[in-house]
């Protein structure tokens, strides 16, 4: 079940179109999702260690598991970030059940298994936090904002289980060295998604300014669901576990 929502095309797309293309890219073509030459992004073999400096994270990649950066080149992802203030960086699955390609990468949309990682690249913005003041963020509001991410893609009876509080590093992406540290929430949830199935549900959620140049607020959400009967109360699968515990945030210098 994709975390992450969809929107209907609408007819004022190719005037958004225009304004992005002229305003963000220039002479640079968006007309499809290749890789751009200078992409700073890496996949270290050694401790299976990816890095994306554009997206501002890293992760560890589980044993048997890959990732699928999403490249975020192309016209229609810009647009749906304009009208739902999301979006998808990346995808884990396990290895195999992604199909790969003839460069090696892997795409882990046709899986029936998936972690999610999303980025909202500014929060500030969204109405839900115009009564907070200073521009800063709790994380009980960005956990009761994605509660009402969920509701909006028709998502009921939605409880929280627990809530565990925890931190992540922000590393700079020149010197590796921590230049602030993150709260976070892991969230096991319980509800019916969108097609009435009881479903279980493992979040990492965290908004902060630390990897911002301009002082922005974004916030980051890693999402894991299955169904409730098969996936247990308590603590995420091991491959998920490991995600969570190993994800942190980079600055760009």
């Amino acid at each position: 079940m994709k975390m992450f929502l969809t929107m209907t095309r609408v007819d004022m797309r190719p005037a958004l179109a225009l304004l992005i293309v002229t305003f963000l890219f220039g002479n640079i073509p968006v007309g499809n999702a290749q890789i751009p030459p200078n992409q700073p992004l890496t996949l270290q073999a050694q401790d299976r260690t990816f890095q994306s400096i554009n997206d501002g994270f890293s992760v560890t990649v589980p044993d048997g598991w890959v990732i699928q950066d999403v490249y975020n080149t192309d016209t229609d992802t810009l647009l749906n970030e304009i009208m739902q203030g999301s979006r998808l960086l990346a995808r884990l699955c396990p290895q195999q059940q992604a199909v790969a390609d003839i460069e090696g990468r892997y795409s882990c949309e046709e899986s029936s298994e998936n972690m999610y990682i999303q980025r909202y690249p500014n929060l500030a913005d969204e109405s839900e936090f115009d009564s907070i003041p200073n521009g800063t963020i709790p994380n009980e509001d960005l956990v009761n904002y994605h509660i009402t991410k969920l509701q909006k893609l028709g998502y009921t009876d939605i409880s929280v289980v627990q809530n565990t509080k925890l931190t992540i590093n922000v590393t700079s992406s020149d010197t590796n060295n921590t230049i602030a540290i993150v709260p976070v929430n892991i969230i096991e949830m319980r509800y019916n998604n969108a097609n009435s199935i009881d479903t279980r549900g493992y979040f990492m959620l965290a908004a902060t300014n630390a990897t911002s140049n301009v002082g922005m607020i974004s916030g980051y959400s890693l999402s894991y669901e299955a169904d409730a009967a098969a996936l247990p109360s308590g603590h995420p699968p091991q491959p998920i576990q490991q995600i969570f515990q190993s994800f942190e945030l980079v600055k760009e210098a």
